[in-house]
Order: C-alpha cells, then sequence, then structure tokens
C-alpha cells in the first residue's frame, strides 16, 4: 500500500493511542507491526528532513543552525525550503501493511475518530 510521509506523521502519534486499548490480539498484533513499519520509514524521512534543515537553516559562527526564542529554525531561502519540504512530505512509501477483518473489533470500544486512523489497516473483503 503506498502510504505519503504526509499522512505517515499525522498518524503515528494517534497509532500509538490505539495499541494503548485493550483490543482483540490479532487486532492489536496488526497495529504493532504496522507501528513498526510506518516508525521505519519515518526513520528514512527524519534523515532527508535533517539534510534540508542543514541545506537551507541559518547557520551562526560554529555552523550550527540558529532557532528562535520558541525552538523554530529560521531558514535562508524559505521559499525553497518550503517546495523541497513540501515534495519531501508528499513522497509515497510502498509499505506491506499488516491487515485485519473488522469483524475482529466486535464488542469492543473504538471511537470513529481512532476507526479513521486505523481504516487502511481493516481488510474490506
Amino acid at each position: 500500500m503506498k502510504i505519503s510521509n504526509q499522512k505517515l506523521l499525522e498518524d503515528i502519534q494517534k497509532l500509538g493511542g490505539v495499541a494503548q486499548k485493550q483490543l482483540p490480539v490479532k487486532v492489536s498484533y496488526a497495529i504493532s507491526k504496522n507501528i513498526s513499519k510506518i516508525e521505519s520509514e519515518l526513520k528514512i524521512y527524519d534523515k532527508e528532513r535533517q539534510k534540508l534543515i542543514e541545506k537551507y537553516g541559518e547557520k551562526d559562527e560554529q555552523g550550527k543552525v540558529v532557532a528562535d526564542e520558541k525552538g523554530q529554525i529560521k531558514f535562508k531561502d524559505k521559499d525553497s525550503w518550503d517546495k523541497d519540504i513540501k515534495a519531501l512530505l508528499d513522497i509515497e512509501n510502498e509499505i506491506d501493511i499488516h491487515k485485519f477483518s473488522i469483524d475482529e473489533l466486535n464488542g469492543f470500544n473504538i471511537s470513529a475518530a481512532e476507526l479513521q486512523v486505523i481504516d487502511y489497516m481493516i481488510d474490506d473483503k
């Protein structure tokens, strides 16, 4: 399944919350496997993002990237940064998502928001 870096970043925190719930073993296992795969992809994303920060971030006399008092990085070419980070976020990753049947969730309390987060993990056959 193809999933963009943007979606992976948006979902990873929410998936962690869902994974903490008392769920059926098969569902919990699938979600945990998928979190592991997503975290692996995000490590690559983080390395590439760091390269962009080094490339576009303003640097001090010691060559370290400068941040303001809120921790926000200052960029010397904001337009190029915006273009490149958007391109990085739009990259789609081919991830072998471990799926489970919606029937596995019968009798378990899961919200609509949580279902939205895991919708691509549910086998709808």
